[in-house]
């Protein structure tokens, strides 16, 4: 900046948390300017490589607003125990279940079932793929493409099939 401004720089960094803190300024009544040089030389047709974003005061607020933005980045510290008992809490365990619409999407408990269709879908695959197989059976060439992607997908066809059956 101008080095006769009446601005001073109170915090450089990146561009999300210098927007946080000029919201944060300006709620507290501080006017603020952001400064971008990275987007002002891409604008130009200039390459920069530099992400920090400078955040301007005025003079008159310089320690008002020094100490907003010590406050604004002031972490509250957690035990351990604290956090691991809030990692293991789910949203899950204390509703029954989770809808969309009015209609449930998770069941607690409760298995997904596959639909008819997909069950459908997958046995027509599985007889699909093992017709395309099936001259080999009877001594003919086949193209290598060809027996590997039949082969492909009669195996993931049958494994779907034989999950949905199991217990």
């Amino acid at each position: 900046m101008i080095t006769d401004s009446n601005y001073e720089r109170v915090y450089s960094g990146s561009e999300i948390n210098a927007n946080y803190l000029k919201t944060y300024l300006e709620d507290s009544g501080i006017k603020s300017i952001l400064r971008n040089d990275k987007e002002s030389a891409l604008r130009g047709g200039f390459g920069n490589y530099e992400s920090e974003v400078l955040l301007f005061v005025e003079k008159e607020n310089l320690i008002k607003a020094k100490h907003l933005v010590e406050k604004a980045f002031a972490e509250e510290q957690y035990s351990d125990s604290e956090l691991e008992a809030e990692a293991s809490q789910s949203r899950l365990e204390e509703e029954g279940n989770v809808s969309s619409e009015g209609r449930p999407l998770i069941q607690k408990g409760e298995k997904p079932q596959r639909s008819k269709w997909n069950l459908l879908i997958n046995a027509a695959l599985l007889i699909y793929s093992l017709w395309r197989l099936y001259p080999l059976t009877q001594g003919e060439e086949l193209s290598t493409f060809r027996i590997f992607l039949s082969g492909f997908i009669a195996a993931i066809s049958a494994f779907a099939l034989i999950n949905h059956f199991r217990k």
